[in-house]
């Protein structure tokens, strides 16, 4: 894994985790954790007993494993939520599985979106431990997972969370270029830019935006394929066009909202946000065809900033 697929993988699982709550949480989790560990044994809920608060575990080392994934973690309600149901899962893990398998570890795993543990759910854990002590408490946050799935083989990596893009597209199929229209054109609408479009300097707006150079490789290769996209709004109406104008444009709009400019990265995780809900498939011939469209609307300015000239003092 080289240094670029790390900061690609890197940003797809963040926008992975920002999308992944509740039950998707769960389910990616124990993804991962199945291919990092052959001994992980994944406990399904069953009729009205459930999983008996045991979402997995691994026998040989006594280690547990129970899941959180809140859509925001640091909510007062939320937080007081996941207090209560870390003492309550563990009172409830240590009755049905203590006697028949002893517990060494007990993980706590939540969905922070990268924000870090709130202090009352540490506070709790210390109680525990202080309470048990034989058994290891633990905290698995987003952070960690991510370490484990930067372990895993990049086959791995690719079933865990799809193909990765790269700067090599090839030629187009219409089929394709259909199959990614008629996707994103049943995605509803809710937020619009009206405006005239303009199209700025390519490598002047990259900059502007603060985007990496990776996501600039992929739209200048993107933008080869101009011609051939044009071929394609040649041949239906104008609807079509503007009404993608339209869609990529609130996908860029609400990528603003899910993820504010003060995270790291934040330009390039944007970029992966749209490019990920453009996505009917995760194949690298439908992600090739949505670079194209990226490429074609991020010139137009309907996916990120035009540029702005600096005043020129006198």
């Amino acid at each position: 894994m080289n240094p670029t697929h790390k900061y690609i993988i890197r940003l797809r699982f963040k926008v992975v985790i920002h999308e992944s709550n509740g039950q998707a949480f769960e389910n990616l989790f124990t993804k991962i954790m199945k291919k990092s560990n052959n001994n992980f044994e994944l406990v399904k809920a069953y009729g009205r007993i459930g999983d008996m608060k045991n979402d997995g575990f691994d026998k040989n080392t006594g280690s547990y494993y129970q899941v959180f994934g809140p859509e925001e973690l640091n909510k007062k309600n939320t937080i007081q939520d996941a207090v209560s149901k870390l003492r309550k899962d563990f009172e409830g893990l240590r009755k049905h599985w203590d006697s028949i398998c002893p517990i060494k570890v007990y993980h706590f795993v939540i969905n922070d979106k990268y924000n870090g543990t709130p202090p009352p759910l540490l506070q709790e854990l210390l109680k525990l431990e202080n309470e048990n002590k034989e058994i290891e408490f633990k905290i698995i946050t987003s952070s960690n997972l991510e370490d484990i799935l930067l372990s895993l083989d990049l086959d791995d990596v690719f079933d865990t969370i799809g193909y990765l893009p790269d700067a090599n597209i090839g030629l187009l199929d219409f089929d394709v270029l259909n199959e990614v229209i008629e996707f994103i054109m049943n995605s509803p609408v809710t937020f619009k830019r009206e405006g005239k479009l303009v199209v700025p300097d390519f490598n002047g707006k990259i900059e502007f935006n603060d985007l990496s150079s990776d996501i600039n490789d992929m739209l200048v290769s993107g933008s080869y394929s101009e011609g051939f996209l044009e071929e394609y709004f040649s041949k239906n109406s104008e609807y079509v066009k503007s009404d993608l104008r339209n869609k990529f444009n609130e996908l860029y709009l609400t990528s603003m909202e899910v993820i504010p400019q003060t995270e790291e990265n934040y330009a390039d995780k944007r970029f992966y946000y749209i490019l990920e809900k453009s996505c009917p498939k995760p194949t690298k011939a439908i992600q090739d065809t949505v670079l194209v469209l990226m490429a074609h609307y991020f010139e137009s300015c309907d996916i990120f900033e035009e540029p702005v000239d600096e005043p020129i003092e006198v």
